[in-house]
């Protein structure tokens, strides 16, 4: 009997503080469902984010929601509690009334995409397809009016396309992809959703993973999203979402008011107040006459330096009739402050993930070997987007533009298409110091190919596309394309007085590199300026031109002094005169003398002779218009005096041997 009432009073026992334990955990559940965690840290204590080099997507999400919550008042707890539908969407914080709660998530699986709208799934493991998983929000109301699936794998790209355009203006769109959304993709696709507002949808490879919130008649990036490239044909990362999103998204991106909440380290931009850039004075272009460059679209190869890429597009913008439209920037790795910045000028943006090797082993890349892969996918997409030009402008973002810069390119680009030997045409004048520049109507040809603001052809990149460095020798692309097997003895048509100047501290060289070489060049600032010789620019004229200036020139010997270096005053104290310097060559190829002669005139005296053409070089020295020629060189054995050969015989016959 007393076993028996023992085991009668454990089992009630237990039953009780079965029972107890159950109705506290359901109180605590039903106190934080009401009231809020009271361990949790509300949002109202956060400090806002503003650090500018974190990843675009984990950046914007948490800077929309502080921008939007913080505040000084005090926060009840009616404020602070958690519906229970927005709790579903497991959304770590309270969402105003002007915003939307959101959760999306990507995923390697045709079932892996979720998207949950104001606390309920509309996108599940259920309803999940491989491909583009969408739900479409009236952003009024806040309520999902459309769900819909596309597999691109099997053909749907042009019903996607229609779908989309047939989403009422103002609607939000949020997208998840699972499995692959890649694999047939049509370029209509991607010029679609880059209209809603994505940055990144033209970077697409096999089995990226990929998330996105993007608004119908957008006018800018929604700066909303998430990209996980595929890697060696596997998936992704997986990528998510949870943030709440303010109805009028796409204008809070362009407004400078908004940028400047955290960013006020762009003091002059924030106190103007705004991103409008008036151009030069100019006289307008009749749309039907515009000139040849102005229709051409303009590349900006960009990284992660947003005080430089601001000057690019402002100094671009002031051009006078330049089409804004056409310009492009694409920068490498997902930050956000350039990306934000560019859209405040209305600025269309290409954004890649950083650039990483793709071999066997993910090997670090090297800085030159990041800028070439950089360099490679842009110029490919630059050339998918706008399948119908022939010719494109390539800046990047540490270079400013003259007001006459496209106007320049106007004037020599019919001989690029004329001349076969010419390889392309630059703005940039790596011996265009303000001692050694004078004349900014004067145009050159050069074997020596200097980049910073060039045209490319699609005739070209068809040729060199292929070939393009890859992984990972640390190999400079522009280093690159000046060899033989690339240049193929074309050459390069660049100004006396550069169209570019480079302001790039920041980068692959140091601070006193930078002030030794770039710091002091001399930059065109006179818009509308008339080149006088581009009618003499092809080849043959060229040579003749050549020919003509060293007929005219007074002739200088170039004799070294007894330290063996060069002394500039063997230009006589003139003005505007023409004088032809000769220097002495042991064989064609001997350039040692002429390397002296820029390091005496202060030109650009690292590596090779820059502007050398046929063994020329060409420069201004106190407003004297000089042609520097090697005595091995056709030039120098027609119209050097004959003198000078037995003078410089004589000099080595005298010299000193060497013990």
């Amino acid at each position: 009997m007393l076993r028996k009432s023992s085991r009668r009073n454990c089992f009630f026992l237990v039953n009780w503080l079965l029972s107890i334990t159950v109705i506290t955990l359901l109180s605590v559940n039903l106190y934080i469902t009401l009231y809020g965690n009271p361990f949790k840290v509300t949002q109202a204590n956060r400090k806002p984010l503003v650090h500018n080099n974190v990843q675009l997507s984990i950046q914007v999400q948490k800077h929309i929601k502080n921008v939007n919550t913080i505040s000084s008042a005090p926060v009840n707890n009616s404020q602070q509690s958690l519906p229970s539908r927005e709790r579903l969407c497991d959304i770590p914080y309270q969402c105003k009334d002007t915003e939307l709660a959101v959760r999306i998530q990507s995923g390697p699986y045709s079932h892996s995409a979720r998207i949950c709208v104001g606390g309920k799934y509309y996108i599940d493991k259920k309803s999940s397809r491989r491909g583009f998983n969408m739900v479409v929000i009236n952003p009024f109301n806040k309520k999902v009016v459309d769900t819909m699936t596309f597999d691109i794998y099997t053909g749907q790209s042009a019903a996607m396309v229609d779908y989309v355009k047939n989403v009422a203006d103002g609607h939000f769109i949020a997208i998840a992809t699972a499995d692959d959304a890649f694999f047939r993709i049509s370029e209509a696709v991607k010029q679609v959703i880059e209209q809603l507002g994505s940055v990144t949808i033209h970077t697409f490879n096999f089995r990226t993973s990929w998330v996105f919130v993007g608004r119908k008649g957008a006018k800018g990036a929604t700066l909303v999203e998430e990209i996980g490239p595929g890697v060696q044909f596997k998936s992704g990362t997986s990528k998510s979402i949870a943030t709440c999103i303010p109805v009028n998204l796409d204008l809070k991106m362009t407004d400078v008011a908004f940028f400047c909440e955290n960013h006020a380290e762009f003091e002059a931009l924030c106190k103007k107040g705004t991103a409008i850039v008036p151009p030069s004075s100019s006289t307008k272009q009749n749309k039907a006459n515009v000139k040849a460059a102005y229709k051409l679209p303009i590349a900006i190869i960009s990284g992660n330096r947003p005080f430089y890429l601001q000057r690019c597009i402002e100094s671009l913008l002031r051009v006078p009739n330049i089409d804004p439209s056409l310009i492009v920037v694409f920068i490498d790795g997902f930050v956000r402050t350039p990306v934000w910045l560019a859209n405040l000028y209305g600025i269309r943006t290409i954004v890649y993930p950083k650039s990483v090797s793709k071999g066997k082993k993910l090997l670090k890349l090297r800085k030159a070997d990041q800028i070439a892969l950089h360099y490679r996918r842009s110029l490919g997409t630059l050339w998918q987007i706008y399948s119908k030009e022939s010719s494109a402008i390539i800046l990047e973002d540490d270079l400013i533009v003259s007001p006459d810069f496209l106007n320049y390119f106007s004037q020599t680009l019919p001989i690029l298409q004329a001349d076969s030997s010419i390889l392309t045409i630059s703005a940039w004048n790596s011996n265009g110091y303000k001692t050694s520049s004078h004349n900014n109507s004067l145009v050159y040809r050069s074997e020596y190919f200097p980049g910073m603001g060039w045209i490319l052809t699609r005739k070209l990149w068809d040729e060199i596309a292929s070939k393009w460095p890859r992984c990972c020798q640390g190999v400079n692309w522009d280093d690159w394309l000046r060899l033989h097997p690339q240049r193929r003895q074309r050459d390069i048509i660049y100004p006396d007085m550069s169209r570019t100047y480079h302001i790039g501290i920041e980068g692959v060289m140091d601070e006193k590199f930078y002030k030794l070489h770039y710091q002091n060049h001399h930059f065109n600032i006179v818009p509308d300026i008339k080149l006088l010789n581009v009618n003499n620019l092809k080849k043959a004229e060229y040579d003749q031109e050549i020919k003509r200036l060293l007929s005219v020139a007074t002739p200088i010997r170039y004799i070294r002094n007894e330290k063996k270096s060069c002394d500039p005053k063997i230009i006589p104290n003139t003005s505007g005169k023409d004088y032809a310097i000769y220097f002495y060559q042991n064989s064609p190829n001997d350039y040692k003398i002429g390397q002296e002669l820029c390091t005496c005139f202060q030109l650009w005296n690292v590596g090779q002779i820059h502007g050398l053409y046929r063994g020329t070089f060409r420069f201004y020295y106190q407003k004297n218009h000089i042609i520097a020629v090697g005595s091995h060189t056709w030039f120098g054995k027609k119209f050097m005096p004959k003198k000078y050969v037995s003078d410089w015989s004589s000099e080595i016959k005298t010299q000193p041997k060497k013990t």
